[in-house]
């Protein structure tokens, strides 16, 4: 049996948007054995099929389910809780299978506020109907909480998989059942709204206690939560983003994670005090990408941590009125003197000179991507001795023989021919057998990305797109002029 499955897909995710009539029109779509005969799909068909009478029900549950993820994590005007009903709306046939899908009712939101009573009763046949399927729950807990609607949900936490928790208000002393949250493995929590620090900060310890096989941690805070206890040992993922928060609560909570794999930390709101690192670094050991975004604070993270196997960094500095000083470039070449498998840097308004740019790539032969961006005003930050730094003088010792992707955005100031001169070095025939990435010579470019550069001559341009058509090089970048609006974009 040969069908279209794609347009199946389509055609579910077209249903969110109808009314309620349209959708029950569309219990007339069919799906016949012979693809050329599906209304929708191709020829006309005079007797139509529900597509539950043809397709097997393990591939309809999981063409629904797609369809819920997308609609959960795209639409805005909806609750996710309200997807299943919308399918519902299609047919009787479509209904019964629905409501015996558990997987189509576990993904949950709730918000616990005085007055959620009503909504008790609906909840309850919700979490019916997801029978034992672990849930993904949103909650939202208002200054004052709704109890019984906390202890409906909350009865059921030893199949939370996922919990994403927005409090102004942690006070879930009374209604967090004893039971273990044995199956989570994903939390996010969202603490404080404006400037009034959360109140009961101490009560997520009982989350993260009960939580043996928790992995994952998205944790947003607004102002300081004061000392934190955390039982991160087991955590691999690790999300921070902090308001008017002491950059010290990072380092203690990075200490309790030793092994963590994934790391990102934004930091918002100035503290007239930058405190003195640890005299010995925090080692996290297995940690393999780490994503720095604040102001001045973040070398202070650069100088206190230790990541011997971290493979991509980047690092973005937030405040345009501050240019990067001297002593926050050399707390990150400390910092990537024992990052010996750097392969991705990305490093965004985190540059003082051009020095500064060439001293990184020496001292990082190993990256497959680099990525520099400075902020619109500056000039000159990139000129033609980094692009000669980087162009190929033979089959020898070359600057970053690995480099497979290089993206430059404003402050570019360099003639045509310096650039070509520079793709033309590290690029080879699509057909050249160095391009492949089992060869121990050096590898091809494969994409670079230029914006904020002066405009190309139109020769040049079609020199790129040669090279371009001649090597795979994909080639991306507001290279015309600045009056005109459109980019070019070869491959």
């Amino acid at each position: 049996m040969r069908l279209n499955l794609a347009k199946i897909w389509r055609f579910v995710r077209r249903s969110r948007s109808r009314t309620t009539s349209e959708l029950h029109l569309s219990a007339s779509l069919s799906i016949s054995p012979n693809p050329t005969v599906c209304p929708g799909l191709g020829s006309y068909n005079k007797q139509p099929t529900d597509p539950l009478d043809v397709l097997p029900p393990e591939l309809v549950g999981d063409i629904f389910y797609l369809w819920l993820l997308d609609s959960v994590h795209r639409n805005t005007k909806h609750w996710s809780s309200q997807f299943p009903v919308l399918i519902c709306l299609v047919s009787k046939s479509w209904r019964d299978f629905v409501y015996a899908s558990p997987l189509l009712w576990t993904h949950v939101r709730v918000e616990a506020s005085q007055g959620g009573v009503p909504m008790i009763h609906a909840l309850q046949k919700r979490l019916r109907r997801s029978q034992n399927a672990p849930l993904f729950v949103d909650i939202m807990l208002g200054k004052r909480p709704d109890k019984d609607v906390l202890k409906v949900i909350f009865a059921e936490g030893r199949r939370f998989r996922h919990l994403t928790l927005r409090a102004f208000d942690v006070s879930l002393r009374d209604n967090i059942p004893t039971r273990a949250f044995g199956q989570l493995s994903d939390l996010t929590v969202h603490v404080g709204w404006g400037y009034h620090r959360p109140n009961h900060m101490e009560e997520l310890s009982s989350i993260f206690s009960s939580a043996p096989h928790l992995r994952s941690v998205n944790w947003s805070w607004i102002c300081d939560p004061g000392p934190i206890e955390v039982n991160g040992s087991q955590l691999h993922f690790l999300d921070l983003n902090i308001f008017h928060v002491p950059v010290t609560r990072v380092l203690e909570v990075l200490t309790l994670c030793p092994n963590l794999r994934n790391a990102g930390i934004r930091l918002r709101g100035e503290f007239d005090i930058i405190p003195t690192p640890p005299t010995q670094r925090i080692l996290l050991p297995e940690l393999r990408s780490l994503v720095l975004d604040g102001t001045k604070h973040l070398a202070y993270i650069l100088r206190s941590i230790q990541t011997p196997l971290l493979s991509r960094l980047q690092v973005r500095w937030c405040d345009y009125d501050v240019q990067v000083g001297e002593d926050d470039f050399e707390a990150l070449r400390s910092f990537l003197v024992h990052c010996r498998h750097l392969e991705d840097i990305a490093l965004r308004r985190f540059l003082g000179t051009e020095d500064d740019l060439i001293n990184i790539i020496a001292d990082n032969n190993n990256l497959v991507t680099l990525t520099v961006a400075a902020t619109p005003h500056r000039t000159g930050l990139i000129t033609h001795r980094s692009f000669e730094f980087l162009t190929r003088q033979g089959q020898g010792n070359c600057t970053l023989p690995r480099l497979e992707k290089l993206v430059f955005l404003n402050a570019l100031d360099v003639s045509d021919e310096v650039v070509l001169r520079m793709i033309e070095s590290r690029t080879f025939p699509s057909n050249d057998m160095e391009c492949s990435s089992d060869s121990r010579r050096p590898r091809a470019l494969k994409s670079i990305r230029m914006d904020g550069c002066k405009p190309m001559a139109v020769e040049t341009i079609a020199r790129l797109r040669t090279i371009c058509q001649e090597s795979g090089l994909k080639a991306e970048g507001a290279l015309v002029h600045r009056n005109c609006h459109s980019r070019v974009y070869f491959e």
